[in-house]
């Protein structure tokens, strides 16, 4: 009886610490304007950066939400960051949240921080970007925009740019 009472204390304790379970994978880590999107994507300076903007009720982003977890599982250990960045309303949150972890996602995610003027924020991300979902940005390891991606992308046709800003 004391020993599984030590292995469950010792599970517990892992899990408080990260060492039993793996970090949660499916989360909003919190809000970003324009500014911050520049700094997080200033951050990983030295890696390739994918920022895809998506929405919960954007079926095209539903779809290719997929490719991309599996591009950043596939991709992170040869220098590739990928970035959502969550187009719902504060009130849909719960629903971003359950779309996460039914979706597995492999990398963090942000919410479109409220407020402001949506073309003020669309124009800061690309000017030629009209405002559609889903909408991709490339940033390559210098850390300046790379290529812009409009529309549903296929796994095949993201790789390849990945790979292109890797090499």
């Amino acid at each position: 009886m004391r020993r599984l009472v030590r292995a469950a204390a010792l599970v517990v304790a892992g899990s408080v610490l990260g060492a039993a379970a793996p970090p949660r994978a499916s989360y909003v880590i919190g809000e970003l304007d324009a500014a911050g999107l520049a700094t997080r994507v200033a951050q990983e300076k030295g890696r390739v950066v994918l920022v895809n903007f998506w929405a919960t009720w954007c079926e095209p982003c539903r779809e290719e939400f997929p490719s991309l977890s599996r591009l950043a599982s596939a991709y992170r250990p040869k220098g590739l960051t990928v970035l959502g960045v969550s187009t719902d309303l504060a009130s849909q949150m719960p629903g971003v949240e359950k779309f996460l972890a039914a979706q597995n996602a492999t990398f963090p995610n942000y919410r479109k921080k409220s407020g402001g003027d949506d073309q003020d924020f669309i124009d800061a991300v690309d000017r030629a970007w009209g405002g559609d979902l889903p909408f991709t940005v490339l940033y390559g390891r210098d850390g300046r925009k790379a290529k812009v991606l409009a529309g549903q992308q296929s796994y095949a046709a993201l790789e390849s740019e990945v790979q292109k800003l890797l090499q």
